[in-house]
C-alpha cells in the first residue's frame, strides 16, 4: 500500500488488488457504491469514503448552500434584502475568511485535484443558463419603442459616467500595460474596477424589480428601458474593445492585417469575423427556426421536449463558440436567448421548465462559489485598500450624479430620480461574474477582488431596502379626489374598468355592464383589460387594442375578449365606449396595471370577477385560483376609485339580462342595505339599475329595535337616511323598498336563506372593519373576507345560494 503515497486521484477510481498488482479502470468513476460499500482494503485509511467521490461531493455542496442561503434568507427578507445578498453571504461564509487554508471544511469547499475542474464547470454552465433565460426573457423590442428619456439616461447612466471616469482617473492610465510592484495598485486594476462599476445590467436591474415587485411600476418600466439600452451599447463597445486588445496582443501590423490574419488560424480578425457570422446566423437562421417550432406547436399544446433539449445542446455549443472568439462565455448563450421568441409557447416553455433549477440552485452555487476566494484577513495590513475604495465610491458617485441629472432634466419627482439612479446603480450576478473573470485572467489581486466582493454585498444589502423606502408604488393609486359613483352627477358619464383573467369571465362581464343601463342620455366608458400571466419574458407588456400601441410578433392576444366586446359596442352604440386592453405581467403586480389604467382614465368603478367560477347548473366547482384572490385583495387595499367583486352564477332557466325579454319575465335583483358608505355605494348603482325596464330592483334595508346595539354614527346613520330617502321619492324609477327588523346575526342569516331562491342577483356592501349587531360573531366564520360578511354568506355552500352576488367597497379616500 505504499505505492499510493498521498496520490488521492487513484483511490477515486475503481481500484482493486490482484496478488501483488494493482489494477486500475479508466475513466474515472464519478458516483460511489454507496453510503456503506464494502470495504477493498484491509488498511481503512486506503478505503475511500463516498464523499470523495465527485458526483456525492458536489450533491453534498449544493445542499449546504442550499441550505445556507435559504437559512440567511429566511431573516434577511425582513429587512427588506433580496435573495442575491443572501447567495453572497453564503460565499463569505464559506470563504478563506472564515475557513483557514489547510482545513478540512476548506479542502472539502476548495478542492486542488480534478474534482476542481468539475466545480467549475457546473458554476459556467450555471451562469452560462442565467443568461440564456434572461435573453429568453428580454424584449429586444424595447430598444425600438423606447423613448427619448430612457435612451439619454441609459447611455448616460453607463457610457458617460464611464467617460468620466476615465478623465479623472486620467493620471493612472500612462501605465498600462507597464509591470507594476505587487505592492502598488496598477492602473489595469484601477480600468477595471471602475468600468465594471459604471456598468448597468438588464438581467440585474430585472431580477431587482422582480424582487422588490417594481417592474410594473412607471419607474420599473424606466429602469428596464435604460438598462437594456445601456447594456445593448456596453455590449457592442466591449466587444469591439476586445477584438483591438487581441489586435494589440497580437502585434500584428496593419498590412498583415488583410493578409495573413485571414490564413492564420487564431487571429483576431478570423475570431472577430466568426463572431459576426454567428449573430447573423442567430437572426436569420435560428430565429426563423424558432418561430417554425412555434408553428409547429398546437394552440394550449405543450413544446415537444426534443425541440428544448436540441436548444440547450446549442446554447452550450454557443458558449464553447463564445470562449473560443475570447468573448464573456455568456455572450453566445445570451445572444441566442435574444433570438427565442419570447413569451408562449416557446419562451415560456423554456423558462418553466429551467427558471426553477437555475435560479434556485446553481445559481446561488455560482455564487457562493465565486465568492470563495474572498479573504478579509488579507486587507488589514493592505496599503492599497483606501485607494480601491476610493475609486469605488467615486465610481458610484459620478454614476448616481449621471443617472439622477438626465431624469430631472425631464422633470421627474426627486424622490423618483434618487430611487432610478440607485437602480441603475445596483450591483448583482453579472459584476460579480465579471469580477470573477478578472480574477482568474490575473488582471486584479486577490485583495481587489476582496474588496469588490465585499463591495457588492454591501451594495446588493443596503439598496433595496432603501429603495423600499424611497418608492412605494402604490402611493400614486392614493384616493384625493372623490372618484366613486356615489358622487357624479346626474346623468353624467359612468366609467367603469371591467377585468377579465378568463374566457369564462366574458359573457358575466357583459351580462353585468348591460344591466348598468347605459342611454345616450347617460352613457357607459367601459375600460376592458385582459390580465394575462407574464412568463417567458423580463419585461411586462402593456398593448391597448383600440391605439394598437404594441404589437408583438405574430402573437394575437385577447380574440375573444375582443370580439364579444366590439359586438357589445355595436349592439349598444351610441351608449357604450369601448377601450379594450390587455396586460401581461406577473400575478404579484398585476394589481398595478389595474390601478394605473383606472387612475389614468378617471373610472368610477372596477369590476373584478371573483377566483371562483361554478358549472352551469351551479352544482360543481370548475376552477379556483388563489393567484385571482390574491389579486383581487391587493386592488381593494390601494385601488384609486369604487371597487366591486363580482360572483357570477348563472339562474336556473335564465342566464342574461336579454333572456329575461323572450321569457317575458324580469331580471330580479336585491339590495341588502346595513348602512355605511360601502352600502351607499351599492345603493348608487342599484338605482342606476332600475332605470332597465327588464330589471325589478328590492332594496331591503335591515333595522333593529334595540338603539344602544347601533354601532352607526349618527354622521353615518344621517347619510343613510338621506340618500334611501331620495331613493324612495325618486319618480323615476320603480324600486320596491323594505324594513326588516332583526335582533342578532343568526336572524340575519335566516332572512337571507328565506330570499336566495326569490332573486337572481344581490348587490352588498363589503362593511371592511365594519362591526354591527346584524353581522357580530359572523366574521368569525367568513371564509373570502374580501367579501365581505353579507357577500360570503351568501356565496357559502351552506346557503346554497344559485344566484350571482356583487359586493361593493366604495373608494378609500386618503384624506
Amino acid at each position: 500500500m505504499e505505492e499510493f503515497g498521498d496520490n488521492k486521484m487513484l483511490y477515486l477510481r475503481d481500484t482493486w488488488r490482484q496478488g501483488t498488482m494493482i489494477c486500475d479502470v479508466l475513466p474515472i468513476n464519478p458516483s460511489s457504491n454507496g453510503v456503506w460499500p464494502e470495504p477493498k482494503f484491509s488498511d481503512p485509511n486506503i478505503n475511500v469514503h463516498f464523499w470523495n467521490y465527485t458526483f456525492p461531493h458536489l450533491q453534498m455542496i449544493f445542499l449546504i448552500i442550499s441550505f445556507l442561503w435559504q437559512f440567511l434568507h429566511f431573516f434577511l427578507r425582513r429587512l427588506g434584502m433580496i435573495r442575491f445578498t443572501s447567495h453572497m453571504l453564503t460565499g463569505v461564509l464559506l470563504s478563506k475568511s472564515l475557513l483557514k487554508e489547510n482545513s478540512a471544511a476548506r479542502r472539502f469547499f476548495s478542492t486542488e485535484d480534478y474534482k476542481e475542474i468539475v466545480f467549475r464547470l457546473t458554476g459556467a454552465c450555471s451562469y452560462m443558463m442565467f443568461w440564456f433565460l434572461m435573453g429568453v426573457k428580454m424584449d429586444m423590442g424595447l430598444i425600438r419603442t423606447t423613448g427619448r428619456k430612457a435612451i439619454t439616461i441609459g447611455i448616460s447612466s453607463v457610457l458617460l459616467s464611464t467617460l468620466v471616469c476615465s478623465v479623472i482617473f486620467f493620471g493612472n492610465l500612462r501605465d498600462v500595460g507597464t509591470k507594476n510592484s505587487d505592492h502598488t495598485l496598477n492602473s489595469l486594476e484601477t480600468v477595471v474596477i471602475y468600468s465594471i462599476q459604471c456598468l448597468s445590467s438588464f438581467p440585474v436591474v430585472g431580477n431587482l424589480l422582480f424582487e422588490l415587485r417594481l417592474q410594473n411600476s412607471e419607474l420599473g418600466r424606466l429602469a428596464m428601458s435604460s438598462a437594456v439600452i445601456s447594456d445593448f451599447s456596453t455590449s457592442v463597445l466591449a466587444s469591439a474593445l476586445i477584438f483591438m486588445k487581441e489586435l494589440k496582443d497580437e502585434q500584428t501590423r496593419l498590412g498583415s492585417v488583410f493578409i495573413g490574419d485571414v490564413i492564420a488560424g487564431n487571429r483576431p480578425l478570423k475570431r472577430a469575423a466568426i463572431v459576426v457570422l454567428f449573430v447573423c446566423l442567430a437572426i436569420y437562421v435560428f430565429r426563423p427556426l424558432m418561430f417554425y417550432i412555434v408553428k409547429q406547436t398546437p394552440s394550449g399544446r405543450p413544446v415537444k421536449a426534443i425541440y428544448l433539449t436540441t436548444i440547450i445542446v446549442m446554447v452550450s455549443g454557443s458558449a464553447i463558440l463564445a470562449n473560443w472568439c475570447k468573448q464573456s462565455i455568456f455572450m453566445g448563450p445570451f445572444i441566442l436567448g435574444l433570438a427565442v421568441p419570447h413569451g408562449p409557447p416557446l419562451g415560456s416553455a423554456i423558462i418553466q421548465k429551467y427558471e426553477s433549477a437555475i435560479f434556485g440552485t446553481f445559481i446561488p452555487f455560482f455564487v457562493a462559489s465565486s465568492s470563495t476566494e474572498i479573504d478579509i484577513s488579507a486587507l488589514f495590513d493592505w496599503e492599497d485598500l483606501s485607494a480601491i475604495i476610493l475609486i469605488m465610491i467615486t465610481s458610484f458617485v459620478v454614476k448616481f450624479i449621471l443617472t439622477t441629472v438626465p431624469a430631472l432634466f425631464y422633470r421627474m419627482p426627486m424622490e423618483d430620480c434618487f430611487a432610478l439612479s440607485l437602480i441603475m446603480s445596483f450591483k448583482g450576478i453579472f459584476e460579480l461574474g465579471a469580477y470573477a473573470l478578472v480574477y482568474q485572467r490575473g488582471s486584479v489581486r486577490p485583495q481587489t477582488f476582496t474588496v469588490a466582493c465585499l463591495y457588492i454585498t454591501l451594495n446588493s444589502a443596503i439598496i433595496p431596502p432603501i429603495l423600499r423606502y424611497l418608492y412605494d408604488p402604490s402611493r400614486m393609486y392614493a384616493g384625493y379626489e372623490k372618484r366613486n359613483m356615489q358622487h357624479l352627477k346626474q346623468n353624467s358619464e359612468l366609467r367603469i374598468l371591467s377585468c377579465m383573467y378568463r374566457t369564462e369571465d366574458i359573457s358575466p362581464m357583459i351580462n353585468l355592464l348591460e344591466a348598468t343601463c347605459p342611454s345616450r342620455e347617460s352613457p357607459v366608458a367601459s375600460y376592458v383589460l385582459h390580465l394575462m400571466e407574464l412568463v417567458g419574458q423580463a419585461n411586462p407588456i402593456f398593448i391597448s387594442h383600440k391605439l394598437q400601441t404594441r404589437r408583438t410578433e405574430e402573437t394575437s392576444y385577447s380574440n375573444n375578449v375582443l370580439v364579444s366586446f366590439e359586438k357589445f359596442h355595436k349592439d349598444f352604440y351610441g351608449s357604450v365606449f369601448v377601450s379594450i386592453y390587455t396586460a401581461l405581467s406577473m400575478p404579484d403586480t398585476m394589481h398595478g396595471d389595474i390601478c394605473m389604467l383606472a387612475l389614468n382614465n378617471t373610472t368610477s368603478l372596477i369590476l373584478l370577477p371573483f377566483h371562483q367560477t361554478w358549472s352551469a347548473d351551479g352544482s360543481a366547482l370548475i376552477s379556483n385560483s388563489n393567484m385571482i384572490r390574491n389579486l383581487n385583495k391587493s386592488v381593494l387595499d390601494v385601488a384609486p376609485c369604487s371597487v366591486g367583486i363580482f360572483v357570477y352564477r348563472s339562474s336556473s332557466g335564465r342566464r342574461t339580462i336579454n333572456d329575461t325579454v323572450s321569457n317575458l319575465s324580469s331580471y330580479n335583483i336585491c339590495m341588502i342595505f346595513l348602512g355605511g358608505k360601502d352600502d351607499r355605494e351599492a345603493v348608487t348603482l342599484a338605482t342606476r339599475m332600475a332605470r332597465d325596464p327588464r330589471i325589478n330592483i328590492t332594496v331591503v334595508r335591515m333595522i333593529t329595535t334595540d338603539e344602544n346595539a347601533r354601532e352607526n354614527s349618527e354622521w353615518d346613520k344621517m347619510l343613510d337616511d338621506e340618500l334611501l330617502r331620495e331613493v324612495k321619492s325618486n319618480t323615476l324609477v320603480d324600486i320596491f323598498y323594505s324594513e326588516k327588523a332583526v335582533e342578532d346575526a343568526s336572524e340575519t342569516s335566516g332572512l337571507l336563506k328565506s330570499m336566495v331562491n326569490d332573486f337572481d342577483m344581490f348587490i352588498v356592501g363589503r362593511g371592511k372593519g365594519k362591526k354591527s349587531v346584524f353581522t357580530d360573531g359572523l366574521e368569525e366564520w367568513s371564509e373570502f373576507k374580501e367579501l365581505g360578511i353579507i357577500g360570503d354568506l351568501l356565496t357559502s355552500q351552506d346557503f346554497n345560494c344559485q344566484a350571482s352576488v356583487l359586493v361593493i367597497q366604495q373608494q378609500q379616500l386618503m384624506i
